[in-house]
């Protein structure tokens, strides 16, 4: 099974090679640049957002683009220093999604992009749970996913000698450990790959953290 350390150290290996591939990708993704617009429209214009997982920035540095206040996230000390120098405009910090040091109830919006990849099913609710943890009432969490039961193990990624596991999701499994975390009107749309992507349906989610006494 791997570990934070693991991933983190992987990614650092592979980041340049990461940015390289991937910092210009929503420029042939029609659909996710639809779902952002989407994102930052449920969200509001200036509130706080955090892009989790978010690489190479270019993601963050799209959201803040949409008049966003994002801060992107990620394990790899390395990818972040890549991010901060290409998008100066944005935030970035070093972080785990599973353990942010964001205050609770703080965040109006999450951005998970595939940053769910390296976990283990039995991991998903820890996580959402914690992303429930740091939004505020009625915020919402837009993630996306490979879609199915495989799991990936690259010996060599991006021809780096970085060693990573990625693990697909059954949408099933996904609506389940976001509900048992706490969500919410959960949207799922599923949609087939790019020509320049790799050849597994993507799934993405919008759940939102119901206001808890509107519920009542």
């Amino acid at each position: 099974m791997p570990t934070v350390d693991s991933v983190r150290a992987a990614y650092d290996i592979a980041s340049e090679a990461y940015a390289s591939k991937f910092v210009d990708e929503l420029d042939h993704k029609p659909i996710d640049r639809d779902l952002l617009q989407q994102f930052a429209a449920i969200v509001g214009a200036e509130r706080p957002v955090l892009d989790v997982g978010c690489g190479p920035g270019h993601t963050t540095a799209h959201l803040t683009a949409l008049g966003l206040k994002a801060t992107g996230v990620d394990l790899s000390p390395k990818m972040i220093e890549i991010a901060s120098r290409t998008f100066p405009q944005s935030r970035f910090e070093v972080g785990d999604f599973c353990s942010l040091r964001h205050e609770s109830s703080s965040i109006a919006g999450i951005l998970a992009f595939y940053c769910i990849v390296h976990l283990q099913p039995d991991q998903l609710v820890a996580a959402f749970s914690e992303m429930h943890r740091v939004l505020r009432d009625d915020g919402v969490l837009l993630l996306s996913f490979h879609v199915g039961s495989d799991v990936i193990h690259a010996e060599n990624f991006l021809d780096t000698d970085a060693v990573l596991d990625f693990t697909f999701f059954e949408t099933s499994q996904i609506e389940a450990a976001l509900s048992s975390a706490g969500f919410d009107r959960i949207d799922v749309r599923v949609r087939e790959p790019y020509d320049t992507e790799h050849p597994s349906r993507r799934g993405y989610v919008f759940a939102h953290k119901v206001n808890s006494v509107r519920s009542q």
